[in-house]
């Protein structure tokens, strides 16, 4: 009956809006238009030139690696913050990690040789520590700035996270234009951690404002040649603060760039295993282990099967729910 059709049409009505709601939290869909007006309202006071960036010094280097870039500069620079300890962490992509100084020459002579065999370490002269994440990251970004100029994105990654390059490769060659980019998983109105015994402390004295301003998460994130040099010239400019992450996006928020953001890194949020996942839909997976890795990248290569249509129609939704999933 017309009455009965009526209210058929409306529960279906109400499914598909309750579906597309969903896809928009859980998707991610909602958090990108978000992201997408944060130009508008993020203004920056920076004045100074790109050319004028916060470089580092040859002495600021025990493992310089200064050839890394040749005969030819990478379309996509991976810079993985990584440890002394962590070698079976550094998985056999050509990219480079980033290390500070180990607590032992024992562990020196360690890592001199691993230099030597595989030439992919570019190692500060300061002590490998977490409150030192920040000055890690700058060095990585001034190494990237005068060593490899040529790089049109540097990617920043830690080394618990698996990156898809080809994926990512390809988002950012399809992208209308190279510059002015910050792109990674956004964190919203996040407030500093005042428990000194936190190793996410930030004390008022570092920064007494309110919530941190919208920032990538530093599991992964992305920057253009550009950005970063613009980040190396906020530097001076802008405190320090222990939070890697946070600090990178107030130099960018000095400097006038807006975050972008993309439901496809995984920020914090780890996945379980699943080829369409790890192989077509998401840019990076938090808290992959050694072992994991492998696995992961054999899911890149295709061996864990093909994605079906509604498996790639679902995408990050379907990747989220299998996530919430797990964590149950």
């Amino acid at each position: 009956c017309p009455t009965s059709r009526g209210r058929w049409r409306q529960w279906l009505l109400a499914g598909l809006g309750g579906l597309a709601l969903v896809s928009l939290l859980i998707g991610g869909a909602g958090e990108e238009l978000l992201a997408w007006s944060l130009a508008l309202f993020l203004g920056g006071g920076g004045a100074f030139l790109p050319a004028d960036p916060l470089l580092p010094s040859s002495s600021a280097f025990l493992l310089p690696n200064v050839d890394a870039c040749q005969p030819r500069a990478p379309f996509l620079l991976v810079l993985v913050a990584s440890a002394p300890g962590h070698t079976a962490q550094r998985y056999p992509v050509r990219t480079l990690f980033a290390l500070g100084a180990p607590g032992s020459g024992e562990e020196q002579a360690q890592l001199e040789e691993e230099a030597r065999r595989h030439g992919d370490l570019v190692q500060g002269r300061f002590a490998d520590t977490y409150a030192n994440l920040t000055l890690k990251t700058m060095m990585l970004l001034g190494w990237a700035a005068v060593h490899c100029p040529g790089a049109a994105f540097v990617a920043k990654v830690d080394d618990d996270v698996f990156l898809n390059l080809p994926a990512l490769a390809r988002h950012l060659g399809a992208l209308s234009s190279p510059h002015r980019l910050y792109l990674g998983r956004i964190h919203w109105r996040v407030w500093p951690n005042r428990d000194p015994s936190s190793r996410h402390h930030v004390p008022a004295s570092a920064y007494a404002a309110g919530p941190f301003p919208p920032y990538c998460s530093g599991t992964a994130y992305v920057l253009s040649a550009d950005a970063a040099l613009w980040v190396l010239g906020a530097a001076p400019h802008v405190a320090p603060v222990p939070l890697e992450d946070v600090y990178v996006a107030l130099c960018t928020r000095w400097a006038g760039l807006a975050p972008t953001h993309t439901a496809r890194m995984a920020g914090s949020t780890h996945y379980p295993l699943d080829p369409c996942c790890y192989g077509e839909v998401l840019f990076s997976v938090h808290e992959v282990g050694p072992q994991a890795m492998g696995a992961a990248w054999a899911l890149l290569e295709g061996e864990g099967g093909a994605c079906t249509l509604m498996q790639r129609a679902l995408g990050v939704l379907r990747c989220n729910i299998l996530a919430l999933l797990e964590a149950l």
